[in-house]
């Protein structure tokens, strides 16, 4: 461990994330929602379970909040030939654009969320930074009408 507490083997990846490639296999995921006054709302844990293939990968998403709801949602993502990227769910409005420039994914999208006994719909803007070869963190803004609602932060490990 070298002084500033980070273990001398560790590296930051320098590769372009591409995230059809990196969401192969199964994943653990643990996050939370902080709304916009710094308070955490709802704390979370997932499976995640992808296959891929060529140019789309498939997300099988499990989830278990800290109330014990339970939640499941399958993610398909894209690659164009162009290099951009479109990701799909049942909940998202239309389609979710994404972009990478070097190890990070931005993602943007309208997502319909239940909130107060009914669907609202709420805009998402992902940021995925590829921290390792098994590991990412996401911090995904959340708003409504440009005014910010929270943040929702994740990491996601791959399984060993």
């Amino acid at each position: 461990m070298s002084p500033d507490g980070i273990p001398a083997d560790f590296q930051l990846t320098s590769e372009t994330f591409d995230p059809v490639r990196f969401f192969s296999g199964k994943f653990l995921a643990q996050g939370m929602f902080v709304d916009r006054f710094g308070s955490v709302q709802r704390r979370f844990a997932a499976e995640v379970n992808c296959r891929t293939n060529d140019n789309q990968t498939e997300l099988h998403e499990a989830f278990i909040f800290d109330d014990g709801e339970t939640e499941h949602r399958v993610w398909t993502i894209t690659r164009n030939p162009d290099g951009s990227y479109v990701a799909d769910t049942d909940d998202v409005d239309g389609h979710a654009l994404g972009s990478v420039d070097g190890p990070v994914f931005r993602l943007r999208y309208d997502f319909f969320l239940n909130m107060f006994g009914r669907r609202v719909k709420v805009r998402f803007n992902d940021i995925m930074v590829r921290q390792t070869d098994t590991t990412i963190l996401n911090r995904a803004k959340v708003s409504k009408f440009g005014l910010l609602l929270g943040e929702l932060v994740i990491t996601f490990t791959k399984a060993s």
